[in-house]
């Protein structure tokens, strides 16, 4: 059960008033199931009108019902700090109405023999059949106590996850799962995900698969179930039930809208003319009923009436999907001028989640203000509250609100709509950039996106909107604006450093050399040439690439006849020799680049060539003069000209290039001096993965010292350090290396 301060302050107010949950149900016209999943924890994003219509039947004065509404709003956007956005699951529907064959059947599958094979169900039906509903509500009933994972695949948004990006939304809901570093692999994230599941396997859900590769991996393991969501009945996994949702019964679209509408509103028999009307589509009926609830005055004949004097009832939006616009129709016309262009202009934000501060941006208006439409949407049915405060919009809606919205501004217009979404995307993208690379001033306003307060936000804000800031990148490169492409990706390069898991740096650089030769630019060609060297080295462990890469670069600095990039090229040039081991080479381009660097006065290239030097002799043998040469480089670190990032990641190495020296030379106590000061800037830094890099480098230490006490003392404090996020397997392989050490020692 969640943790909800709403919950408490609801039943607080209740019982301060000796009510019971059936007498506040009476008074508020709320359902009672509605009341208790609130007070339970189980509905963790109620909509507004159903708080407001509590307040009510609490007879809470203006403070009170203010502060229970801040209390819903909070909960709507609270997150886990580790949460990513695909595992954001929808919150189950309280007034949940039929689908009990469907439902009882996968439960039993679900409930059989733990012996057996472990079930994989497939759901699919047509947009607005409830297929995500129902299987949440497999997920509420069953009787289990194994962990319960959801994962959105976005299956039709322009990109739908990629199998790695599936695996680690998955395994960031695991305690041992996802660990201090995501995997960058494929294959690294599946022997994650079968370590994290091997003694506790859970039951997944996955929703909206747009094809099997994105199913497959996760059934790579042993789970307690699959469920799996999509339009397509995904043939090509085996072994699968499928279960194909229709609309519902007559009965159960009756007692559906029983359950939205008051009674003082309804008459029955105008129930049954109304589910047919709506084609007894859950999507539909939940329109209907939202609308009717929201307006008192109205009472379902009134509404039968407009449903039938309208001329395009049950239009189909889709040939042979579902034919409900009318219903969607009467919702639209009613709402609020502002709400309704709101609506409309969501419609471009293609696929995923999104929060207000994008809403807004698709007509420019004041977020805060868009918050408020948006849960007036949500509470209508037309909007889709996904926590953390964020919202999606049904595909179905989204064609809908895409109709009315070329209706009006034409077919150029859209187009115009859609590109100004994709620079604001952009400049806030540039800015949140700009919070990481040296030279540019986070400080200035951004005359397309939006600005941010710190680099903290500026970094949460380009790993949560991802999904929407890539594809704008690449649209972007396709009409031509490489100008835009080349200054964003330099925007990132710093930042790439330090989210190496997003998994797509070598796709985002390769796609600005692109742009960077279309504009016959070779100083920009060299720049972004260096980076996608960089990717093959980091992201894809591509060392024979990296260096043909690092040497286009080189030959593009010498055309631009740019000491600066021969410097860097060369650094990258070093970088590919040394990690092939070709150390000769490796020290004569790290030569040519400090040379480089200084006869430019670019004192963080030259820092970081020194540094590739440094590893190169220290591999070599040379570890005394790799020590004097460091030692003497360290104060000119600290004399300052840098930027705090980069000073901050240049220590770093020159510490850790220190500690390798010295236990070269068994010199231990230094060797962990030196990583105890690589420590101390890596959690300054907040920087999770170059922690565990140093943890891990002191305890092998102890055991090149052959102390396996000490060893086994490091790896402890190893989890003291970084707790749980250290990761099941990360602890696994390092007590291992000290159990080696004691044989070792007592052979």
């Amino acid at each position: 059960m969640a943790e909800s301060p709403l919950a408490d302050l609801l039943r607080d107010h209740r019982q301060r008033r000796d009510l019971t949950i059936e007498v506040l149900a009476e008074r508020s016209r709320v359902s009672e199931r509605t009341i208790s999943d609130i007070e339970r924890g189980v509905s963790l994003a109620p909509h507004r009108a159903t708080i407001a219509a509590i307040t009510d039947g609490l007879g809470l004065d203006e403070s009170e019902a203010a502060e229970l509404l801040r209390a819903a709003r909070r909960q709507r956007r609270t997150p886990s700090e580790t949460a990513r956005v695909a595992a954001l699951a929808p919150h189950r529907l309280a007034d949940f109405t039929g689908r009990d064959e469907e439902i009882a059947r996968v439960l039993a599958l679900l409930d059989a023999d733990r012996g057996a094979p472990a079930p994989l169900v497939v759901i699919s039906g047509a947009p607005g059949f409830g297929k995500t509903t129902v299987a949440l509500e497999v997920l509420d009933r069953v009787e289990t106590g194994a962990e319960k994972l959801f994962v959105d695949l976005d299956g039709f948004s322009p990109r739908p996850l990629s199998a790695l990006e599936v695996l680690n939304a998955l395994l960031v809901q695991l305690p041992d799962g996802v660990g201090p570093v995501p995997p960058a692999t494929l294959d690294e994230a599946v022997s994650r995900w079968t370590v994290a599941t091997s003694h506790h396997p859970p039951i997944v859900l996955l929703d909206n698969a747009a094809h099997e590769s994105q199913v497959l991996p996760v059934l790579s393991v042993k789970s307690a179930g699959v469920l799996v969501t999509s339009r397509r009945n995904l043939a090509a996994l085996e072994d699968a039930t499928r279960i194909g949702l229709d609309p519902l019964g007559e009965d159960a679209s009756v007692r559906l809208l029983e359950r939205l509408i008051p009674e003082f509103q309804r008459e029955p028999e105008d129930l049954t003319v109304l589910a047919e009307l709506a084609d007894r589509v859950p999507l539909a009926l939940r329109i209907v009923g939202n609308r009717i609830a929201s307006r008192p005055a109205w009472r379902t004949g009134d509404f039968i009436a407009r449903l039938r004097s309208e001329g395009t009832r049950l239009r189909q939006l889709v040939a042979g999907d579902l034919a409900v616009e009318s219903a969607v129709s009467l919702s639209y016309d009613f709402l609020e001028p502002r709400t309704a262009e709101l609506f409309r202009a969501i419609s471009v934000i293609d696929g995923g989640t999104f929060d207000a501060r994008l809403a807004a941006a698709t007509i420019g208006a004041d977020p805060v203000d868009s918050e408020s439409r948006l849960d007036d949407l949500t509470d209508l049915g037309m909007l889709e509250a996904r926590g953390g405060d964020r919202y999606r919009l049904h595909d179905l809606l989204r064609l809908y609100a895409r109709s009315r919205l070329e209706e009006e501004v034409g077919d150029v217009g859209l187009v115009e709509r859609i590109e100004n979404v994709q620079r604001w995307l952009l400049g806030s993208l540039e800015r949140a950039g700009a919070w990481y690379e040296p030279g540019r001033s986070a400080d200035e306003p951004s005359a397309h996106g939006t600005s941010f307060a710190d680099q903290e936000s500026a970094g949460s804000w380009v790993r949560r909107e991802s999904m929407h800031w890539w594809p704008a990148l690449q649209s972007a490169a396709a009409r031509g604006d490489h100008a835009t492409v080349v200054d964003v990706a330099d925007a990132l390069h710093w930042l790439s450093d330090i989210w190496l898991q997003w998994g797509h740096w070598y796709d985002l650089f390769s796609l600005a050399v692109a742009s960077a030769e279309a504009l016959g630019d070779k100083q920009l060609e060299a720049t972004h040439l260096g980076y996608v060297a960089w990717t093959e080295m980091e992201e894809r462990a591509d060392m024979p690439g990296a260096l043909k890469t690092a040497q286009r670069a080189l030959a593009a600095a010498d055309l631009a006849d740019d000491d600066r990039q021969r410097g860097w090229a060369n650094f990258y040039i070093t970088s590919a020799h040394r990690l092939m081991e070709q150390r000769e080479p490796a020290a004569a381009a790290a030569k040519l680049a400090i040379a480089q660097f200084h006869a430019v006065g670019d004192s963080d290239g030259e820092a970081q060539a020194l540094l590739q030097l440094a590893h190169v002799r220290s591999e070599q043998g040379e570890a005394e003069l790799t020590i004097r040469e460091l030692q003497a480089f360290l104060p000119q670190i600290r004399a300052g000209g840098m930027s705090p990032l980069v000073q901050n990641i240049t220590e770093f190495s020159l510490r850790r290039t220190l500690s390798v020296a010295y236990r070269e030379l068994a010199q231990w106590d230094r060797a962990l001096d030196e990583l105890t000061t690589a420590l101390q800037i890596a959690r300054e830094m907040n920087d999770v993965g170059r922690t565990l890099t140093v943890l891990r480098g002191r305890i092998a230490i102890h055991v090149a010292a052959k102390d396996a006490a000490a060893a086994d003392a490091a790896v402890d404090e190893a989890f003291d350090i970084l707790g749980d996020d250290v990761g099941e397997a990360f602890m696994n392989s390092q007590r291992m290396l000290v159990q080696e050490l004691r044989a070792q020692l007592e052979s």
